[in-house]
């Protein structure tokens, strides 16, 4: 099975990524939109992180999903030229909210660079998400060429090797800000466990994707060998012990090897196996693509909060180094994968409804996406990314090694 798709599909691909660009658009807090109506909101650019239908309730964005808003904003602009400038200018507001989360406080040494989780006052960071923040300063870098946004990405990727990292260059689970220090237990967030001890895990080393990023734009060798490679070793190292081991359920900070969302780790091998070809890497790469594709259902859907969408994504760009490598693999399975996640995305979106917090929403926060009571910016931002890969095109160098 090839992966082809027909016209009427990558139609339908493109449809569902621009309503979710929309969503993005129509639910940020902006001077002609504030939220509940008041004006001059610290919250201007924000994006939503979202809305949970059976209580009514709804959050502001954190700087992960920030960024990934800002990144899918300039791909769907390029894919969509007729909304260009709607979607860049709502790129770019985001980009200034993006910006009052880092920490510029020389009072903190150890802090400068460091992104705040969710808003300029918060204490805490979870530097695997705030590397994502990162994600986006290079993007933005990318796109506009101001030297600001790269000074920004550079911040953080010093923070991030000399405190945001333990003695092996591995990311502590939580930085307090304000104490300047990193421990590994999680901090208090709605819905989650505080104080709970997490454990080294993959997911972890999806942060080697911002330092690929930060090499290419820049030249640097010292962003590869202090911020990639100790994380990849890393990553291989989990890889290596747990071989042939029964697959364990559990969310990031559960267990070693993720079950369903790996964070993009397998996109971050890639990106090392591309910079140093290493045959390591890459029979790796090969028997955790296949791992996390045993957990697919026959409906194309994986568990886990958003694993349906990364373990699409990850399949793409595995697909993508095959071809562009020329490597002599076998790729059926991978095909059959994404084909089936494909068709089984496309019912996750509302589609019908008059409601701006609605239209072009996601439902996600489920295992195998079963629930229809959330729509999170987790599944819209990652099936955004996974459609508009298959509609074709222009590069999206959202989460990918290509187009840097």
């Amino acid at each position: 099975m090839a992966l082809e798709f027909t016209t009427k599909q990558k139609l339908q691909f493109l449809h569902h990524a621009e309503l979710a660009g929309h969503w993005y658009c129509n639910n940020q807090n902006t001077d002609e939109k504030p939220w509940g109506g008041i004006a001059d909101s610290a919250d201007k650019g924000r994006f939503v992180y979202e809305y949970l239908l059976h209580k009514n309730s709804a959050r502001g964005m954190g700087v992960w999903g920030q960024a990934i808003g800002i990144m899918n904003l300039y791909d769907l602009a390029y894919r969509i030229p007729a909304e260009a400038g709607h979607f860049t200018t709502a790129a770019q507001l985001g980009a200034n909210y993006l910006k009052t989360l880092q920490v510029t406080d020389f009072r903190l040494p150890k802090s400068i660079g460091g992104f705040r989780e969710h808003t300029p006052q918060t204490a805490e960071s979870y530097p695997r998400d705030a590397v994502t923040g990162g994600f986006g300063l290079c993007r933005l870098f990318k796109e506009t060429q101001n030297q600001e946004w790269l000074d920004h990405a550079r911040l953080f990727a010093e923070w991030w090797i000399n405190h945001g990292t333990d003695e092996n260059g591995w990311p502590f689970i939580t930085f307090n800000l304000e104490q300047q220090h990193g421990h590994n237990r999680g901090m208090d967030v709605i819905g989650e466990e505080s104080g709970a001890e997490f454990i080294k895990g993959d997911w972890q080393a999806g942060a080697a994707i911002f330092f690929y990023q930060l090499y290419k734009l820049t030249g640097e060798e010292r962003f590869i060998e202090k911020g990639l490679e100790p994380l990849i070793q890393g990553l291989a190292q989990i890889y290596e012990e747990n071989l042939g081991k029964p697959v364990t359920e559990g969310f990031h900070g559960q267990v070693p090897i993720s079950h369903g969302n790996d964070d993009f780790a397998l996109v971050a091998l890639i990106c090392a196996y591309r910079l140093k070809r290493d045959r390591r890497f890459l029979d790796l790469l090969v028997e955790r693509i296949a791992a996390q594709n045993r957990l697919m259902d026959a409906d194309g859907s994986y568990p886990s909060f958003g694993g349906t969408f990364v373990s699409g994504i990850n399949n793409l760009e595995f697909l993508k180094l095959v071809a562009t490598e020329k490597l002599n693999l076998e790729v059926q399975e991978v095909e059959r994968c994404v084909h089936q996640t494909a068709e089984f995305g496309l019912t996750l979106q509302v589609k019908e409804s008059t409601d701006l917090r609605l239209l072009g929403g996601v439902y996600g926060q489920s295992s195998h996406d079963i629930a229809r009571t959330t729509i999170h910016h987790r599944s819209i931002g990652y099936s955004l990314n996974f459609y508009l890969r298959l509609a074709g095109g222009s590069e999206v160098p959202t989460f990918s090694s290509y187009g840097w």
